[in-house]
Formats: structure tokens, sequence, C-alpha cells
């Protein structure tokens, strides 16, 4: 920071001067350009000595000041150690210097969680991928890489694991959905984060519903990510997706190669989050079957990069049943022996299905609860969700419903049996699928059990059988002290509501269970003359009663699952 010293020649030449005329020339040189143009002699005259200007005192501190600064900056460059040649890296994924305002989704950095604790959960999120398969994570990525890599998928891995602490996990939310607002949905500059680590981001959320200001957000973010798989053309084969429809190329991008399976596996997951909400629930499922879907599941089975992708095209194959069998009920359906017929069908492709598993259905926690839930659901169709007819068929069909009962009861004895010798606080790690199809499974044990003890049903020893064998009221015991449990080992009833929704329940049953009891035991000493009636009505032709098992079929499962779901449903909640 020394000053500068005067030149020693001034800036033009006499010949210049005289001629009155710009004198250029190079820094260094003895002769100006006209002059060499002009072979002419040069001369500059030497330059008149100037003293340096006396700098303040001011400056002179500011100089002193700016020394110091410089050799703190030589220490600190000397320690601070070099950055490792070889940077962690997955296929098509962006560094956080590509996200707009990435450091507000840094949460480590901003202090709001410890690079420690990070990690154990990131550690937790890996079993819980077992539960929901679609979002792999490798053994060897740590919290660093996903930080430099995946921010937006780290943030999305601590909102699902920090379920053992709410107000952390309310915290972390509150960033997300900032993120999600100014960064993904409100942008107002052209840098975007990756839409796939936003779909990826997602469906770790979306798979993560538990609490019920969780609930109300999953329908919205549900569509953001339906809206990403739509404008990125996931649910195209990689070749479709770019290429205009006269120049279809024959092999898709290279570059791309090494995501299909990551893209695959999302959009699976997506389907079967989607698919599973609108069967339940009853709403219009906007990511359908289709036969895309299939194929890339039976090619990520056939790979088996990860031990889970080996049951994914189960996984679709199940999922799709459901659909179809949802088809059933989405119009008023007249019952008729073509009805009976679509259900015997169903239930012979569900055998089908069974035997070509290469594992018992138990084995896999997705294809337990969906493949009780297919049971159960054909014979909500069969015994609950169609209406009788005044047909002369009518008679055949308490028969038919009969043994529809019997297999609603196996089926509910096969599911809670299979629940209730899971480990212990197991249910910490699931998915809203299997939430959701727990609840379903549940609540149509009890309509079907409801249903059986109809007098009418007094002779049929199958039925009785059975229904003895479920024990539905011990069962919903069981099933309360499990879920106080997994509830009790959280802080701040992260899971209370769905045990307080199970005692409910459980409540209203045994409430319903005493009424329905005393009330056969009424109709017993008239029993003789009310089934001589009753045959002879049978043999005449006349038509059955629709309220048969003494349950009133317009009776929903919205209606019983209500505290299950949360406010989503808009009726009334324990």
């Amino acid at each position: 920071m020394v000053g500068e010293t005067e030149t020693e020649r001034v800036k033009t030449c006499e010949n210049c001067v005289r001629a009155k005329i710009r004198c250029t020339h190079a820094p260094d040189a003895t002769i100006c350009d006209r002059c060499y143009r002009l072979k002419k002699e040069c001369y500059f005259r030497p330059a008149r000595q100037r003293p340096a200007p006396k700098k303040r005192r001011s400056n002179r501190r500011i100089d002193i000041l700016e020394d110091k600064i410089d050799q703190i900056m030589g220490q600190i460059n000397l320690v601070t150690p070099r950055r490792p040649e070889h940077q962690y890296h997955t296929p098509n994924s962006e560094v956080s210097s590509t996200y707009p305002h990435a450091d507000t989704i840094d949460v480590i950095k901003n202090g709001l969680i410890s690079h420690e604790y990070a990690t154990q959960l990131l550690d937790q999120y890996r079993e819980a991928m077992l539960f929901f398969p679609f979002v792999m994570v490798p053994a060897s990525t740590t919290v660093n890489n996903l930080r430099a890599e995946k921010p937006f998928v780290l943030l999305c891995i601590l909102v699902f694991c920090s379920f053992h602490d709410d107000s952390l996990q309310k915290s972390l939310e509150e960033v997300l959905q900032s993120y999600v607002s100014n960064e993904v949905l409100c942008s107002d500059h052209d840098s975007h984060p990756p839409s796939f680590e936003i779909l990826q981001g997602l469906l770790i959320i979306l798979a993560g519903t538990r609490q019920r200001h969780q609930l109300c957000r999953f329908p919205y973010y549900m569509q953001l990510a339906v809206g990403v798989v739509i404008n990125e053309r996931l649910d195209r084969h990689p070749k479709y997706r770019v290429a205009t429809r006269l120049e279809v190329g024959d092999e898709c991008d290279k570059t791309r190669k090494g995501t299909v399976a990551d893209e695959g596996r999302a959009l699976i997951g997506l389907f079967l989050l989607n698919s599973t909400d609108a069967i339940i629930r009853q709403k219009t499922c906007t990511t359908p079957w289709t036969p895309f879907i299939e194929s890339i599941a039976e090619d990520l089975s056939r790979v088996a990069e990860y031990p889970t992708d080996r049951y994914i095209i189960y996984y679709v194959q199940l999922q799709h049943m459901l659909q179809r069998l949802d088809a059933l009920t989405m119009g008023s359906i007249e019952r008729h022996p073509d009805v009976e017929q679509h259900i015997r069908a169903f239930r012979a492709e569900v055998e089908q299905y069974k035997n070509q598993l290469p594992v018992d259905p138990t084995c896999d926690p997705f294809i337990a609860t969906q493949y009780h839930t297919l049971e159960l659901q054909i014979c909500q169709i069969s015994l609950i969700d169609t209406k009788a007819a005044s047909t002369p068929s009518d008679s055949f069909l308490l028969v038919s419903r009969s043994d529809t009962l019997c297999h609603g009861l196996a089926a509910s004895k096969r599911f809670l049996d299979y629940y209730l010798t899971l480990p212990p606080i197991i249910e910490k790690n699931y998915s809203i699928v299997i939430w959701l199809s727990s609840g379903f499974l549940v609540a149509a044990a009890c309509k079907l059990v409801l249903a059986a003890l109809h007098p009418s049903l007094r002779l049929d020893t199958q039925v009785q059988e059975l229904r003895d064998a479920l024990d539905m009221p011990k069962m919903l015991q069981f099933f309360v002290a499990r879920l106080d449990a997994i509830a009790k080992t959280c802080k701040d009833g992260v899971f209370s509501h769905y045990h307080k929704w199970t005692l409910a329940a459980a409540t209203w049953f045994d409430k319903a269970y005493r009424v329905a009891q005393l009330e056969a035991a009424k109709i017993v000493e008239n029993e003789t003359l009310q089934f001589a009636v009753q045959n002879q009505n049978m043999n005449q032709g006349v038509q059955a009663d629709p309220n048969l098992f003494g349950l009133d079929f317009e009776f929903t499962m919205e209606e019983l699952m209500g505290g299950w779901f949360g406010p989503l449903l808009g009726i009334g909640h324990v």
C-alpha cells in the first residue's frame, strides 16, 4: 500500500505538441506512432518532479488496518483444509449452489438441529424405508452428502423422523412450508430447485403424515406431487418425454439412465399413496394404474437393486386389483347375479395372486395390510355397498350374503391375528398407506361382527363360530392397549389421536354389541313364528329384507373413521 511514483517524462512528444495532435504510443515505447510513421525524431521532454502529497492521518490508519486484515486472512488460509478432490455425487443431482436461497433450508447451519441428531434421524429413516421403499437413501450416504446434493430431501427426512419431538418437528415444518411456498410455488426468479428432488421430498412428507395438522395439508402436497409428475412427464417412458411426436429417438438420454430407477420408484410411490387415499376415503384418484407403471415395477423387481425392490411388482398388482374393485361401487349398483359373478371372479383372482407370491402375505407389511383390505373390500361391496333390488332372485341373496359374511369374518380374524403379533411399537415407522388401511380394516371388522349378531343368523352355526372365534371386544382391547403404548413413547401425543379413535370405536362397538344381544334375546320368544313366516315368504318369492343383518347398510365408513382421518372428512371427530 505504498504510493505510486510519478512518471519520469511527459506523455506527449515535442513534435505532437507543436502540431497540436494527440500523441499515441505504447507505454514503454521510445517513439510515438506518428513520428514512427513520418520517420521523424521523437523527443519527450522530462517531466517536472513533484513531491508526493501528504496522506491524511485517517488514510494512514486505514492502511494500517488493511495490513492487519491481510495478515489475519493469510493465517486463516494457512490453517484452512483443502476441499477433497472427489465430491459426493448422485446421478442427475444438483448441488446446493443451484438452489435459490439454499441456506434457508440448511437447518443444521441455521442451528435448528445438531449434526449428530440429524445423523440419528437419517438412520431412523433407513429403517422406515422398509415400509415405504420408494425414496431410497444408500447406506454410504451421509448427512453432509445430502446437505451438498439434496438439501430438500434431507429436510423432508428430518421432518418425517422428528415426531419424537413435536416442537422440533413443527419448527422444521415451518421451514419446509416457507420454502415450498416461496421457492417452489411462488418463486419470482428463474432459478428453481430440481423438480425431481421436490417430488422425492413430497413423497417422504406424504408417507410420514401422522398428525391432524399434517392431515390438513395432505391433499395439497399430494396434488403438488402429481403436478411435478405431469410437468416432468415422469409418467411416460424416458424416450418420449422430450422428443416431439415426429422425432422420437430410439434411445433415451444417456445422462438420465442413472435416475430411471429412482424416477420409477417415485412414480409407483405416488400411485400407491394416491390410490389408497382415494379408495379408502372415496375420492378421485389422479394417479391411476397404467401399463407403464406396471412395466417399470417389473423392471425394478427383476433388477432388485435393493431387497425391497423384488416386491414392488406385487404392490402394483395388488393396488390395481383394489382400483378395479373400487370401480364397481362408483355408481349406484343394482344387485343381480352378474355382481355376484364379478365378486366370485375377484375372489378367484385374489387366491391366484396369493399363490404366486414368493412369500406369505404377512411377511411384508404393505402386502399384508393391502391384501386384507382387498379381502374385506370384496365383502363390503357384496354385503354393504350394493343395494338390494326387488327381483325374484332375492331369495338367492340370503345364502349369498351369509357366505360373504363368513368370508369377511375369517379375513378380519386373519388381519387382527397378524397385527397383534407384530413387534411392539413398529407402527412408528408406518407410512400413511398402512395407517389408512389399518383403520379401514378395524372399522370394517366391527361392522361385520355387528351384522353377524342378527337373530336371523342364529341357526347359522358357521357364522356364529367365526364371530365367536374373532372375539371382537377382546381384539379391540388389545388394539387400544397397543396404540396407547406407542402414543406414550412420543412427546406431545403425536400418535394420540389414533389411540383416542380406537378407544372411541371400542366404546361405540361395546354399546352396539350389548344392544344387539338384548334385541336378539327379546326375539327368541317368538323366533319360531318369525322363521316360519320367513320360510313361507322365501318359498313364495317375496323380496328379502334389505337390512337383513340388522345393520344400516347406508352407514358409511367415513362416519365410523372420522377420528382416524382427523378434520379431512369435514365431520365430527374424536
